[in-house]
């Protein structure tokens, strides 16, 4: 059977006449395959005896902690609709599919994260039906050292990484295994002629915007009619337009490019620039006035550009420095509910964050819409990390799993890039130290290729062949210091930075299992490097001290992550556009009980690492420069002031007060009026500049506006010592 790619936003969320939907959600039965062969395909066979499980959902967290090739089996039933064709359609399935229904073979489909469709016609029965699904979720071949090099699943973070259990480098790095049909399954009708395929690109040009939507689709004849748009807004009062343009389809497989015509709308903003419009546009081919075919997806006008040259994004025209941080919401996509990532979206609006990166992963189309809704910029992942096998069959499921991204997640405004492959082996020098085969150039010709692929789809959306090693400095963590975030950069854009953090010992004590020996430090840290502490990075290099015990090494991860984390952002702010452009921190949260790079804990608890990035990450920051946290009693203490605005507006005549604290007593104030220029980076003078008799002290930055309301503030603990 013929495998149609449909359209995800609209026939999901629906509850609409059983004509045009039929959920089949619920409790299914579940069986790993064993010796059975393709016997439960059949609807004659028992499966009284096999468990339940429910869909939509992951197998591993129902307590089926397994691999491998599974079956699932439902009874539903049907009557006859209006429709003559029929279709079930899967939101997701992780990761390998085959579809029987009534005993009949519908097809297949490989990858984790794109919906399918697949005609049912010809096998739905009036009453009573089986639907079978073989779902295979396989490990990647342990064979060797060198196994995670030449992987063939395209997976990225959900199948080998630092942050899933047991680390990307131990043996015990693929269990929990993500597989299952983790999304909706549903019977929906078919039109006579489907869509294969879609590009929707929209510019901007001052008042003004227009699209362009390129449709493939296949027919079973020709025919000629026209075509009807109709643009309705979705998020905010206004009327609704329409408009026809002359068409004609051809038998078979065929494209259809639609304009949307030049008129000033109101234009899709990121939440820090404006209201992120939105719109549900639909097209219709129509003959005899009737629709023959029928796309539909949410969409708004907005137009994105990077220039490489000066590292500047801009939207809709208007220049956006990127304050980001790297998510993996989940490990399990079922789990991602709308619940859950909207309150992380409100977590990251807290944080003043502007943009996320989805890391080497995809997630359901719910989480793009969410983004769309609440003007949350998106980078997006391929999910490609590290190194694949090379081999022309790889190469080609690479670019088939490429087309359903951009054909399936390509209208969502939110997204403002595509990135291919997450530190490739020939980007990652590091690996020759891991890897005994490791070659310079491996997956080269597959980046490059992909790359080439994504400008093809989609022109008019910058994109990027990789994620590069240098744009991942880690400082203070793999290599050097955490002063090292000090020196100038020659890199645009920064898109991985941070330091891991202990949750607060609550937590951590009920990830560990209750050690009996709590609040001891353990003798083995084996325990711990599963749920992704890394001991050697923590002591060795970060040089944390590990403390009396567990409460104090959790202070003392906390302390160092917070430290880093709004050092480096406020080093990278200080220098916007000489010449970065974009940062990301990593990671936002940790997708599972773990003790990672997160500055929230898996629970969503906020470590002090969150609020220090908050206040790093200020559209409006007075940023105290500091290069240490402990002078000497003879030792200037200078702590210049660098005001970074990121709002596009000037402020005028606004107040800056800054204060300096001995032991909470204030000794030194000082107070000026000044202009803050728009989109701006503004150098002060040092502020105390002198130096200081022992003890602690606490420097603060205020600005106020002139009406008096407080708009920024900033401050910095050091210590002169003895």
């Amino acid at each position: 059977m013929r495998l149609l790619w449909m359209a995800a936003l609209l026939l999901f969320g629906c509850h609409t006449p059983q004509d045009h939907h039929q959920d089949l959600s619920g409790n299914w039965r579940f069986q790993p395959e064993q010796a059975m062969g393709a016997a439960p395909a059949h609807p004659g066979f028992d499966d009284s005896h096999w468990p339940e499980i429910r869909v939509p959902g992951n197998w591993t967290p129902q307590g089926q902690d397994t691999h491998g090739a599974h079956w699932y089996r439902t009874r539903f039933r049907w009557q006859p609709g209006s429709s003559e064709r029929w279709q079930l359609r899967f939101e997701g399935v992780d990761y390998h599919a085959e579809v029987w229904l009534n005993g009949h073979r519908l097809g297949g489909h490989s990858g984790y994260f794109a919906a399918f469709s697949l005609e049912a016609t010809n096998a739905l029965r009036q009453g009573d039906n089986l639907l079978a699904v073989r779902v295979d979720s396989p490990l990647e071949p342990q064979e060797g050292p060198s196994w995670s090099l030449h992987k063939g699943l395209i997976k990225g973070v959900l199948g080998h990484h630092d942050t899933r259990a047991g680390g990307a480098w131990g043996e015990r790095g693929q269990e929990l295994n993500t597989g299952g049909i983790w999304g909706r399954v549903e019977l929906l009708p078919m039109e006579a002629v489907t869509t294969e395929g879609s590009y929707l690109s929209t510019s901007v040009d001052g008042s003004l915007s227009w699209g362009r939507l390129h449709l493939s689709y296949h027919s079973p004849e020709a025919k000629e009619g026209r075509w009807r748009l109709t643009l309705t807004p979705v998020n905010f009062d206004g009327d609704t337009t329409q408009w026809f343009q002359p068409g004609a389809l051809t038998a078979g497989a065929g494209e259809a490019l639609l304009t949307l015509p030049k008129a000033e709308r109101p234009l899709w903003w990121p939440a820090e620039r404006g209201f992120p419009h939105l719109y549900r546009l639909t097209a219709e081919f129509l003959y005899n006035g009737a629709p023959q075919l029928t796309w539909q997806r949410t969409m708004g006008f907005r137009s994105v550009d990077y220039d490489g040259q000066l590292g500047r994004w801009t939207i809709n025209g208007r220049p956006l420095f990127l304050r980001g941080t790297n998510y993996i919401p989940h490990q399990y996509l079922s789990l991602a509910d709308e619940a859950l990532l909207q309150g992380d979206l409100a977590l990251m609006r807290q944080a003043n964050i502007n943009v996320v990166r989805v890391h080497a992963h995809l997630l359901p189309q719910r989480f793009y819409e969410l983004a769309n809704a609440s003007g949350m910029l998106v980078w997006q992942d391929f999910p490609l990390q590290w190194g694949y096998e090379e081999s022309p069959r790889f190469q080609a499921k690479a670019e088939a799993q490429l087309q359903e991204m951009v054909d399936q997640f390509g209208h969502h405004p939110s997204i403002i890039t595509w990135s291919a492959h997450n530190e490739p082996p020939w980007d990652a020098d590091w690996m020759r130290y891991r890897y005994p085969d490791y070659t310079p150039q491996q997956n080269l010709q597959l980046d490059l290729a992909l790359y080439g692929k994504l400008r093809t789809l989609d022109p008019g959306r910058p994109a990027f062949a990789l994620s590069r090693t240098a744009e991942h400095p880690w400082f203070g963590w793999y290599s050097g210091s955490w002063q090292d975030y000090g020196t100038p950069t020659t890199e645009k854009l920064i898109t991985e930075f941070g330091a891991q953090a202990l949750p607060d010992a609550e937590v951590l004590y009920r990830i560990l299992g209750q050690p009996s020996d709590w609040p001891s430090l353990p003798d083995n840290w084996e325990q711990w490097q599963y749920h992704n502490f890394q001991p050697k990075e923590t002591f060795e290099l970060a040089g944390i001290e590990p403390g009396a015990d567990v409460p104090a090494l959790v202070r003392n991860t906390q302390a160092y992550q917070a430290r880093l984390t709004r050092y480096a952002a406020e080093s990278y702010r200080r220098q916007k556009y000489k010449p970065v452009g974009a940062i990301f921190q990593f990671m936002l949260v940790e997708h599972w009980p773990s003790m990672n790079w997160g500055v929230l804990d898996y629970r969503r608890n906020p470590k002090p690492g969150f609020h220090a990035l908050a206040q790093a990450y200020q559209p409006l920051l007075p940023s105290i420069v500091h290069h240490q946290n402990r002078f000497g009693p003879e030792e200037t203490v200078p702590l210049p002031v660098v005001l970074v605005n990121d709002h596009l507006e000037s402020l005028r005549q606004a107040s800056l007060t800054l204060s300096l604290y001995h032991t909470e007593k204030l000794v030194e104030h000082r107070r000026e009026q000044l202009d803050i220029p728009g989109d701006s980076v503004m150098p002060l003078a040092p502020f105390p500049n002198r130096s200081l008799p022992p003890g602690r002290y606490r420097a603060e930055a205020l600005i106020h506006d002139q009406q008096g309301q407080r708009l920024a503030r900033s401050d910095f603990e050091f210590e002169v010592s003895l």
